[in-house]
């Protein structure tokens, strides 16, 4: 009798705890869940927001993919006529100090084709003819515009090509030295032509040819 009874109870309270064991697992199956979704979100964001504009990132998160890819898409076209338009305020800004140095440097544009086909204005050529003997005894206004022309090489969005021109070896030398101990090759391309033409430096954007 005791024996059953003792069975009886022991029923009970096992079949009383099993609610009571779901219940409190429960929850925790339902904490869990929620974490889920938010790391992915976060990776999406990671991934995407890189190089996209904000509204593109905001897609990602939001769920909406293709509005994402599109404002990445857009964000990348507006870098590319930006930086055109930005190198070439920095190309007049080096003709400026050049000609405030006594130097008659000119700047020619072109039309180019960005990314989303619409045409820009941008930097052709930056042509600054040199005194062989200022070069040479490396004055104080010659030495402002070749610091001038490091700083452009260096933060120019777009590469550039700094040709030396010049019948005066010597003298013609000296520019691409200067340069080069500025830490401008590179990023920018040097080209000697040195021995020939007219003494002057050509500074022109190197072609994209990808």
């Amino acid at each position: 009798m005791k024996t059953s009874v003792l069975s009886l109870t022991l029923a009970a309270v096992l079949t009383a705890s099993v609610p009571a064991l779901a219940q409190d697992s429960a929850p925790a199956d339902n904490t869990e869940q929620p974490a889920k979704p938010k790391a992915d979100k976060k990776r999406i964001f990671k991934s995407g927001a890189i190089g996209c504009a904000a509204g593109g990132a905001l897609a990602f998160l939001t769920g909406k993919k293709d509005k994402a890819l599109a404002a990445c898409a857009v964000g990348a076209v507006v870098g590319s006529v930006a930086s055109y338009k930005k190198q070439l305020d920095e190309a007049r800004a080096l003709q400026q100090e050049a000609q405030a140095a006594g130097i008659p440097a000119t700047v020619t544009t072109k039309q180019v084709q960005a990314k989303s086909g619409e045409q820009v204005e941008a930097l052709d050529a930056i042509t600054l003819p040199y005194n062989p003997a200022s070069m040479t005894a490396r004055d104080p206004e010659t030495v402002r515009v070749l610091d001038k022309i490091a700083a452009l090489a260096k933060k120019s969005k777009e590469p550039l090509s700094i040709e030396s021109h010049g019948k005066n070896e010597k003298a013609c030398q000296i520019p691409l030295a200067e340069l080069s101990a500025r830490g401008s090759f590179p990023p920018a391309k040097a080209v000697d032509k040195c021995g020939q033409g007219k003494s002057q430096i050509v500074i022109t954007p190197v072609p994209d040819l990808t």
